[in-house]
């Protein structure tokens, strides 16, 4: 049923001329992961000039689908940029747009500190600060934070450095600033579905082992204020190499655990790594797991998401980029 794909697209709001969709060249869209934006970039046959470019700063949502089966909204963005090139080939003009949440005030840099507080507590103070609601995984929102201290730093990194310190993923779109336990859903907070994909729907794919050290076991320092001495807690990683410290002292054990913890789950990513690419998929978000089936035994198994591309031109593709989930690839 999958046979006859289509791509919307709003500009403020409002449906684009039909002359839009005879000019379009291509559609790129990209699926980030994190306080990576979403991106999108549309080319359009340019000749006679005839073609009225959207505004900077204009929103557009983007819809991929197919005749028989239904539209799924791909994404909001903000228009960035609006390039024009002309050659022997002849005119085109490209619009590009980031996801639209990615405001500036969130990247302003700040310093300040936090005191008795829980994870879901600053992830709100923050929210509320740039207008905005917050989302956190329940298993993260009641996590202690005694005490941090941002110097210098955005909302955007210092939410994720919170969340990496607990093995979670830190984001701000769709209105909401959001804290995921990461593997856990998608970036608006929603749990997300596994996609199987079958060796004989994909068109081509890369599959590799990461050749980067592999870390036995990590560990993290914190200091005990009763004996007045540093601690060190330590996580295995289920593979074998040797130890990784991470260099900032914490404030309890508990939370040097979880850091620990969390810097093993990163480091388990980095064991394999790909991308394969299929016919359209638009249900493909990062952050998803995706099950690979029909491969060679190395292949096969469990892996997630790690960014996902959607093109459409002649046809419609998405390429998945692949990486290993927490504690390896599973079968």
């Amino acid at each position: 049923m999958r046979d006859r794909p289509f791509i919307e697209v709003m500009v403020d709001g409002q449906p684009v001329a039909g002359v839009f969709y005879s000019r379009l060249v291509s559609a790129t869209l990209s699926d980030a992961t994190g306080q990576d934006a979403d991106t999108c970039e549309l080319t359009l046959d340019d000749a006679g000039n005839t073609l009225a470019a959207p505004r900077e700063g204009a929103k557009l949502l983007v819809r991929f689908g197919y005749r028989d089966v239904g539209a799924w909204v791909m994404g909001l963005y903000t228009v960035e940029r609006i390039a024009f090139e002309g050659g022997p080939q002849g005119e085109t003009m490209t619009v590009s747009g980031r996801s639209a949440d990615m405001r500036s005030d969130l990247k302003e840099p700040l310093s300040e500190h936090f005191d008795n507080e829980t994870v879901g507590g600053v992830i709100q103070q923050l929210a509320a600060r740039h207008g905005l609601q917050a989302q956190v995984s329940p298993e993260l929102a009641s996590e202690p934070l005694p005490y941090i201290a941002r110097m210098d730093q955005s909302t955007l990194d210092f939410g994720t450095r919170i969340a990496d310190r607990f093995g979670g993923l830190f984001s701000v779109k769709g209105g909401k600033m959001v804290l995921v336990k990461r593997g856990s859903g998608s970036a608006s907070g929603k749990a997300l579905p596994a996609l199987t994909i079958d060796r004989s729907q994909v068109s081509d794919w890369q599959i590799e082992g990461d050749p980067r050290p592999r870390y036995g076991a990590t560990s993290a320092k914190w200091y005990d204020r009763k004996t007045g001495k540093v601690e060190i807690e330590k996580a295995e990683t289920g593979q074998t190499g040797p130890d990784r410290r991470l260099r900032h002292v914490l404030s309890s054990r508990e939370e040097a655990k979880k850091a620990a913890s969390a810097e093993g789950e990163r480091l388990s990513r980095a064991t394999g790594s790909g991308s394969i690419t299929l016919a359209g998929l638009p249900e493909a978000q990062a952050e998803a797991n995706v099950v690979l089936t029909g491969f060679r035994a190395e292949i096969n198994g469990r892996w997630r998401a790690a960014s996902v591309e959607h093109r459409f031109d002649t046809t419609y593709t998405t390429t998945i980029e692949l990486e290993a989930p927490e504690g390896g690839k599973k079968d």
